[in-house]
């Protein structure tokens, strides 16, 4: 499954190439996406803000993939907040994990009975075992009909 998202996110979202942007773990439970710091560096010598924001967007809207591919659905974002902590200073990893099964089970009943649910989803990014980025982003999931 790791190499079909990356493939899919290479092809449909070019950027997440050119960042170099890898899936380290892909699966129901969670998804793990590194890229190196050569790409995203700014003029600080840390890892660009937009980068780290980018990532972060992109794990969390994976999770979504994954879950959701089958059910013919138009994944975007809708919001996010994110807190940058700490400097990244080297390659890194953003991971986003699946809500508690309260939260998804209610989107999911809420996707099917109106055919779109929204749903926020967190994506943490640690560096020298601190956490250096917490993000926040809202996703809303769409059937075709309700576009």
């Amino acid at each position: 499954m790791k190499k079909q998202i990356e493939a899919y996110l290479h092809q449909h979202i070019p950027i997440s190439k050119a960042m170099g942007i890898a899936v380290v773990e892909a699966s129901l439970e969670h998804v793990v996406l590194s890229a190196p710091f050569a790409s995203n560096i700014n003029h600080k010598k840390t890892v660009f803000g937009g980068s780290l924001h980018a990532v972060a967007t992109l794990a969390c809207w994976c999770l979504l993939h994954i879950h959701l591919k089958e059910k013919s659905v138009q994944i975007v974002i809708t919001a996010s907040e994110v807190a940058y902590l700490a400097p990244v200073e080297a390659d890194f990893e953003a991971e986003c994990r699946l809500p508690e099964a309260h939260t998804w089970q209610r989107f999911l009943k809420t996707l099917k009975a109106r055919g779109k649910a929204r749903i926020q989803l967190t994506c943490q990014i640690h560096q020298n075992n601190r956490l250096a980025v917490d993000y926040r982003g809202t996703f809303a999931a769409l059937k075709p009909d309700f576009g």
